[in-house]
């Protein structure tokens, strides 16, 4: 489920936050955190097994379940935030913009290019769903997003995202296109609308 990817992101965010690792446990805390994420969001989630599998057994069971218990007990339990993605889906049925699929995969393409940039951990995920929507709509459409009835609805009115709109549309300028690949294999496919095709031209 695309929800699995933002609630494994925000469990290792979170870990980092309080924890300090060896960075040669950064793939273990990843994969980790996506077993957890998996079991919250997947109808079927995936086994263990599977997971090493995938990570070419670079580290054991035994290990996994270890850095489990670890993230359980430091975030207590507490996993499950708004992600961007759910405020994402919530703007777009009070938007202007409620019946444009592409304009919608565009945004959610900008929030998970937003995922790679951790200065932007400072802004609440509403404010980047937010931001992602308005340059979405401007890059595509050439129209604003955020009129007055979303002002109303959402208590944001577009001065408060200026730094968001500013720092969002800047790290998609600049990140390195090597970081984007495998974003970019995704949102290229038709499902996505092709997204990963349009300029960032905000």
């Amino acid at each position: 489920m695309p929800e699995t990817l933002y609630v494994t992101v925000s469990i290792v965010d979170r870990y980092l936050s309080l924890k300090d690792i060896k960075k040669s446990e950064l793939h273990l805390l990843g994969v980790t955190s996506l077993l957890i994420s998996t079991k919250y969001e997947e109808i079927y989630p995936p086994d263990l097994k599977d997971l090493l599998s995938v990570s070419e057994n670079k580290f054991t069971k035994s290990e996994v379940l270890k850095m489990e218990n670890k993230i359980l007990s430091t975030l207590e339990f507490n996993f499950m935030v708004p992600s961007m993605l759910r405020f994402l889906e919530r703007f777009r049925k009070l938007s202007n913009t409620a019946s444009d699929d592409q304009i919608f995969f565009f945004a959610q393409y900008l929030c998970e290019i937003a995922l790679l940039d951790a200065s932007l951990l400072k802004y609440k995920n509403s404010e980047i769903a937010a931001a992602a929507l308005i340059l979405s709509a401007k890059a595509i459409k050439r129209i604003n997003a955020w009129n007055k009835e979303m002002e109303r609805n959402t208590g944001y009115k577009e001065d408060d995202l200026k730094e968001a709109l500013e720092d969002l549309k800047s790290f998609a300028y600049e990140v390195n296109p090597k970081f984007l690949s495998t974003l970019k294999y995704k949102f290229s496919k038709t499902e996505y609308f092709e997204v990963a095709n349009i300029p960032f031209k905000f």
